[in-house]
């Protein structure tokens, strides 16, 4: 995705002596030129110019068409197929703080849905008022409403893109290809991170959060606020290694790999919203936008990771396909599958003409895959049963529909491989721990300690790690395991503690677990009860209470609606302990064993999922309500 940019100017001159040039450069300007008389046409075009700054990847600009007459834009639409997207009329473009307006539209009807095709791109042309034939910048605003199209900074000048953002410190400018990769660090420390963004624009920075993808296996989500600088810090304690990802409503802002205890600057270079909305061009044609800058220990390797990703193809199993492996398989079969990808792959990565920093990393990543694929061989063979029967929506599966089975000794096999018990595979994925790879002869107690910290610290997260686990937890060689879950597990006692106190939330009934429901909506006989099932980690449960909070002191503002919203011991209790003040309604957290029998009860397919309750009592689950338009209309029916 980052390589140079590319611009095509085109001049022709018409007159007594016809001829045509092509100019490059920041002295001149491409102009088209027709004499008749006294009268003079200029034209200037534009291929594929550089989109700084988008809220969108939905449009892109093929080609801008400058005349003394109108400025023709080109648009490319990607969206997905059979879902319509929308120009307004009052769209405007900007250049050096004077608005351009929108005088025309040819492939696509202003105002109005327009449906895209099966291929899911679409070709249309926006005719504006005519830009000065030496702009060099300008901004396309379709309007202040949610939702409405923005691109910032579409660079027309022909200048070389800069590989840096402006404002970025000179010491962090240097890129050093022949980094080697590092070991995780095995450490508990509390981190601190200060983000600076290059250049801060509200629009794009007001909705930010980073993702913490801890060592232990699990996700932490962290609010990240900037203030009118554009300058941001947060600080979280860290349990070994973590990779972090810094995301915006659309975009992927930030990559990083964080040191347990560090203070770290990250600098977000904000054109990575334009290079979104490019990504569909070939690399010739897309920006420069880095992802992984900052001073941290893990800084050159994190340069190293994004050159990997970026600027080399995949090299890969590609497990999620549906068609990575055959359902037919016997487990020998499935295993020399799997080991034939593995070699070919490893093959093309040593031939590779790239840093060897960048064949290690990529080495990494496909041998976290090799063993994720091991580890999950029955699910990847169900996922093709499934896609090749599209039987997506079946809980079960025929039985014996799937002969495959791995046994210990197949598994084991992956050990004449490559080394299993490398301490930096972690850097790129845990599929080290998910299973216990030394119980199968694989040497070392890498793979035992991972499997076990793995399965410790969810527990610990739950407040439910016991005096017999830590000393389980004790009898690893590394002590750090032991150290972070019992912090893990204090940690989340405290929020626990917290949680209890707000006055949102309520305890859990004490009954029974097959009458928890029941008890938790016998109080509001008489009323209508809107029940979410829903958890902190999941993001369509999220989207879903930000969409439907306004409407209870508007469409829904009824004294006679009681909203009850149900987590489970999987919500991260400080994400948890954030977020409910911030949603009216009455809150419960349950075990597994609780919420698996209102799932069973409700046939609960997912969350978000709804349960209606009527002025009698009367539970009815509603899936179907996902739909916003439903939404409103199932809980008025009921009042």
């Amino acid at each position: 995705m980052i390589c140079a940019s590319y611009y095509k100017y085109h001049h022709k001159l018409t007159g007594m002596n016809k001829f045509k040039k092509v100019l490059k450069g920041l002295t001149v300007l491409g102009i088209f030129t027709v004499m008749s008389g006294t009268t003079m046409a200029q034209t200037r075009i534009v291929d594929y110019p550089i989109i700084n700054f988008a809220n969108t990847n939905v449009i892109d600009i093929q080609k801008v068409e400058l005349t003394d007459s109108y400025t023709k834009v080109y648009v490319k639409a990607h969206f997905r197929p059979h879902y319509w997207i929308q120009i307004a009329s009052e769209t405007y473009l900007n250049a050096d703080g004077k608005k351009y307006a929108l005088t025309g539209a040819d492939g696509i009807e202003l105002d109005s849905h327009f449906w895209m095709p099966d291929s899911g791109e679409a070709d249309f042309t926006l005719t504006f008022e005519p830009l000065p034939l030496s702009t060099t910048k300008f901004d396309i605003i379709e309007g202040n409403e949610d939702g409405a199209f923005k691109l910032w900074n579409v660079d027309i000048s022909g200048k070389e893109v800069s590989e840096f953002p402006e404002g970025l410190p000179s010491n962090l400018k240097n890129r050093n290809e022949e980094a080697s990769i590092p070991n995780p660090a095995f450490e508990i420390g509390n981190t601190t991170v200060n983000f600076h963004l290059l250049p801060y624009i509200d629009e794009l920075s007001n909705a930010t959060s980073l993702y913490v993808n801890g060592l232990d296996g699990s996700q932490t989500e962290y609010t990240v606020k900037f203030d009118e600088k554009g300058d941001a810090s947060i600080s979280f304690d860290q349990y070994g290694t973590a990779r972090a990802f810094l995301l915006d409503a659309n975009n992927v802002l930030g990559s990083y790999t964080f040191f347990p205890g560090e203070t770290v600057d990250c600098y977000v270079d904000m054109r990575v919203a334009g290079n979104r909305d490019m990504s569909h061009r070939s690399k010739e044609y897309q920006g420069k936008a880095r992802r992984s800058i900052h001073n941290g220990k893990y800084s050159g390797f994190d340069r190293m990771k994004e050159k990997s990703s970026y600027d080399y193809d995949y090299y890969g199993l590609n497990l999620y396909t549906g068609e990575f492996a055959d359902y037919h398989m016997t487990g020998a079969e499935y295993m020399k599958m799997v080991k034939g990808k593995y070699d070919a792959l490893s093959d093309s990565i040593a031939h590779l003409d790239a840093p060897q920093a960048v064949k290690d990393i990529k080495m990494l990543k496909l041998q976290n895959e090799v063993l994720e694929a091991i580890a999950s061989s029955r699910y990847l063979l169900e996922h093709n049963y499934r896609n090749v029967h599209n039987a997506w929506e079946e809980r079960e599966l025929p039985h014996d529909s799937i002969p495959g089975r791995l046994s210990d000794k197949d598994m084991s096999e992956v050990a004449t491989w490559f080394e299993i018990d490398n301490p930096k595979l972690l850097l790129d994925d845990k599929s080290l721990g998910l299973m216990d790879w030394n119980a199968l002869g694989v040497k070392g107690n890498l793979s035992k300690s991972m499997n076990l910290f793995m399965n410790m610290a969810s527990q610990a997260k739950q407040t439910k790690l016991t005096e017999e686990d830590i000393t389980e937890l004790r009898t690893l060689p590394n002590p750090f395991f032991a150290d972070a879950c019992v912090s893990m597990y204090q940690e989340a006692k405290r929020a626990l503690a917290q949680i209890n106190s707000v006055e949102s939330f309520r305890e859990t009934p004490n009954v029974a677990d097959q009458d928890i429901f029941d008890a938790i909506i016998s109080e509001h006989k008489g009323k209508v009860v809107i029940v979410d099932l829903w958890n902190t980690w999941c993001g369509p449960c999220r989207m879903a209470i930000k969409a439907t909070e306004p409407l209870k002191d508007t469409e829904l503002s009824d004294k006679d609606i009681v909203w009850i919203y149900i987590a489970d011991e999987t919500s991260d209790p400080n994400k948890y302990l954030e977020m409910i003040p911030n949603i009216k309604g009455i809150h419960y957290k349950l075990t597994r064993p609780q919420i698996e029998y209102i799932h069973n009860r409700f046939d609960v397919d997912g969350i978000p999922y709804y349960i209606l309750v009527d002025r009698e009592g009367k539970a009815t689950g509603r899936p179907d309500i996902r739909i916003h338009s439903k939404y409103v209309k199932a809980i008025k029916d009921l009042l």
